[in-house]
């Protein structure tokens, strides 16, 4: 075994920790004889030591945790002491002199003591690694010998009743409250965890066996760790108090039918959120705090953000508004006059383009309002300046022209010809310039300069995109037959090709009347046949004939689905058209028959309209747009109060002897009615109309040429014809008269 000497200065001793360590419970065995069969150790005595003979004898010290025991051996009573530490296999002499002796000596106790010390740390630690150590409790908990899980798993189950509870809340409007699984409570068993595991298992030799020597002889007690949401205390706390305050009442200023009132103002009382959430938290974070319990509201009052005197400036504001403003369109020169602004012509007092918005319509824009920001104050409502100026746009501005559409030889749009940019006001741009006027007028700057209207142009709706998808959303076909009746089939293709490629936006109106212009010769039209007080006349008017068009037109919008504005019946039933459907139009200096429906879908319509030529000819009209899945009923034709119509036979010199031709064809007279209902894709009703017609009797008169002086032939005397009463004008009966 090696020896060395121990010095008071040997560096491999901690006396900081020799003094902490010297009460650990020794237990001094016995002190006996060196055994007989020891082996004998031949050590010369140190320079200078006086050969001294005693008993050679071994001190052996116990440990009763660890059952390690260390042996001092004394060889003899005067020589050196040897320390034997049987784990390292070192001997170590302790010198004679007698203080060296007894320093060295306690250091020996010391490291003896430092020895034992590691050694049961070493032991425990091997015996409970991952582990609790032996003594150590949470709380009230023992959590001796489990390991982590065990552990958060008996804390969990020993501590679950800590979210078990609630906190009441003094508030204004009396208590409310918030339970403890509201504000987050629960055992932070992790922390706890992680404390019990640490006990003994700090890395420190030392430190881990006084640890565990502690925990072993008086236990270790851990305290029990309470976790709480501060994010859920505020939250809840929030929402808690923003239920039972007083709320304060701002000042207002209101405009009941253009004349500002002044409301008050009225502080309000709520909680101090910051205060009584610190309460709770610190109660909560107690883990002994109980079930329940009641933290004193801490009141507050809650000014209004608008007081009194905000809202006496915002009226003093709103009152410097309201004057005239004149608005300037610089972009061409001005139309008629525009109620409630006034053009130059209106007036005679503004310049030429010039357009005034009086004062109490000013007034009545004026709302009041939290302005960016956050002052209090009058501004005009954005909503009905735009509706003004969109209605002063229409009047002053130009539309635009819708685009004709181009159709290839399979009938589908090709391309857009045509349609140009029309003007108008930019109502967002404008609206921004009157507000910024009025503003200044708002704070006492007096002006006189007038508002610049912000031009925009306005593109037709219709473009090749708006055209993607498009089918024939309703149709019809009529037969003619080309003669003078209908200026040899003229004045039903020249509509054809008016209406062939026109364009009907969204909420646009279309009028048949409006689409063919000018009805002369210039414009292609041919003289043709009336309905005259009952009678035909095959050339008695200007376009005659060009009813088979209006018809056509009507039966492709009815049957579409859209909206019917005006529809006139015949004075006679022409058995060319549907029964009840048919669409008259006139116009003399009297009256004015139009045939107009209204597109009342989302999507621009396109009109494809087309004429066959041949002695029996047809007109088509077919209505392009999106699918709009409308379902269009029409009710049974059916005829009432029948007056049956005969034929009679006239002579005339106006054709030529033998030759011979109907004046007119017979038709009997009823009255009949046709109603139409159009759902939608979910069978609401969109539209229903009831169209009535009474159709006069109309004898047929058959006209035979004879010479300059015939033989008289008595001519029957003809059935008196009904009076026709127009369903919408009985006046006009006398004096109807229609293109068909």
């Amino acid at each position: 075994m090696a020896t060395e000497e121990l010095s008071p200065a040997d560096e491999s001793l901690d006396w900081k920790q020799v003094e902490p360590q010297r009460k650990l419970p020794l237990e001094i065995l016995k002190s006996e004889p060196e055994p007989e069969d020891a082996t004998a150790v031949d050590e010369p005595a140190p320079d200078g030591a006086e050969g001294i003979v005693a008993p050679s004898r071994h001190l052996r010290i116990g440990n009763p945790f660890s059952g390690i025991r260390l042996n001092l051996h004394m060889p003899h009573a005067s020589s050196r002491l040897r320390f034997t530490n049987p784990l390292a296999g070192r001997t170590v002499h302790l010198p004679e002199n007698p203080r060296a002796r007894l320093g060295l000596a306690f250091a020996a106790g010391a490291a003896v003591t430092l020895f034992l010390m590691a050694t049961i740390a070493v032991v425990a630690f091997t015996a409970s690694s991952g582990k609790v150590i032996t003594g150590v409790h949470i709380g009230s908990v023992d959590v001796s010998g489990l390991n982590r899980d065990q552990v958060i798993a008996k804390v969990q189950s020993s501590y679950a009743y800590l979210d078990q509870g609630k906190v009441s809340v003094e508030t204004p409007l009396g208590q409310a409250s918030i339970t403890y699984q509201e504000a987050g409570r629960q055992p932070d068993v992790e922390a706890m965890a992680d404390a019990a595991m640490s006990v003994g298992h700090g890395g420190n030799p030392i430190a881990d066996a006084v640890s565990i020597l502690r925990a072993t002889i008086g236990g270790t007690a851990l305290p029990v760790i309470v976790r709480v949401d501060p994010t859920a205390v505020a939250k809840h706390l929030r929402s808690l108090v923003g239920t039972n305050r007083i709320l304060p009442v701002d000042a207002r200023v209101a405009s009941l039918n253009g004349v500002f009132v002044v409301s008050k103002s009225a502080t309000g009382f709520g909680v101090d959120e910051k205060a009584v959430g610190n309460k709770i938290l610190d109660r909560l974070a107690q883990a002994d705090a109980p079930s329940e319990f009641t933290v004193s509201g801490s009141f507050v009052t809650l000014q209004p953000q608008v007081t009194d005197k905000d809202a006496q400036d915002a009226l003093t504001a709103a009152q410097r508004m309201v004057t005239d403003v004149d608005l300037l369109w610089a972009d061409t020169a001005p139309a008629a006059s525009v109620a409630p602004a006034k053009s130059a012509a209106a007036s005679g007092a503004l310049p030429a383009g010039t357009y005034r918005i009086d004062a109490a319509t000013i007034r009545k824009w004026i709302v009041f309002s939290t302005r960016d920001g956050g002052a209090y104050g009058p501004l005009a409502d954005m909503s009905k300046m735009q509706a003004f100026l969109s209605n002063l746009s229409g009047k002053i501005g130009a539309a635009p022209i819708e685009p004709s559409v181009v159709y290839d030889k399979s009938g589908k749009p090709a391309s857009l010809a045509g349609g140009k940019d029309g003007t108008g006001i930019d109502l967002a741009a404008t609206s921004r310039a009157i507000q910024a006027h009025l503003d200044e007028l708002a704070v006492g700057k007096a002006s006189t300069v007038p508002v610049t209207i912000i031009v925009a142009p306005v593109p037709p709706k219709v473009t090749m995109a708006s055209l993607n998808g498009i089918v024939v959303i309703g149709s019809w076909t009529t037969e003619y037959y080309p003669d003078i009746s209908n200026g040899q089939g003229a004045n039903i293709a020249v509509p054809a090709t008016l209406l062939n490629g026109k364009i009907v936006a969204p909420g646009q109106q279309f009028s048949f009347l409006a689409a063919m212009g000018p009805i002369d010769e210039a414009h292609g039209f041919k003289k043709g046949g009336v309905i005259a007080s009952g009678k035909s006349d095959h050339t008695g008017a200007m376009g005659g004939g060009i009813c088979s068009a209006s018809t056509t037109a009507f039966n492709a919008a009815m049957r579409a689905g859209l909206e019917i504005d005006e529809r006139h019946a015949h004075a006679f039933y022409i058995d060319r058209y549907p029964v009840g459907l048919d669409a008259s139009v006139y116009v003399d200096q009297y009256k004015t028959w139009d045939m107009k429906w209204t597109n009342d879908t989302p999507n621009p319509i396109v009109i494809r309209s087309y004429t066959t030529p041949g002695r029996t000819s047809t007109m088509v009209v077919e209505l392009w747009s999106l699918p709009v899945s409308r379902t269009v009923t029409l009710s049974t034709a059916y005829k009432a109060n029948v007056i049956k119509a005969i034929n009679t036979t006239q002579y005339t010199t106006k054709l030529a002897p033998g030759d011979w031709g109907w004046q007119e064809t017979a038709s009997d007279g009823y009255e009949t009615s046709r109603t139409r209902t159009v759902t939608d894709a979910n069978g609401k009703v969109i539209h229903k109309d009831t169209w009535n017609s009474k159709y006069i009797k109309v004898d047929g008169l058959k006209l035979i040429g004879v010479s300059a002086t015939p033989v008289p032939v008595p001519t029957p005397t003809p059935t008196p014809t009904a009076e026709v009463v127009s369903p919408s004008k009985p006046e006009l009966a006398t004096r109807q008269t229609t293109l068909g």
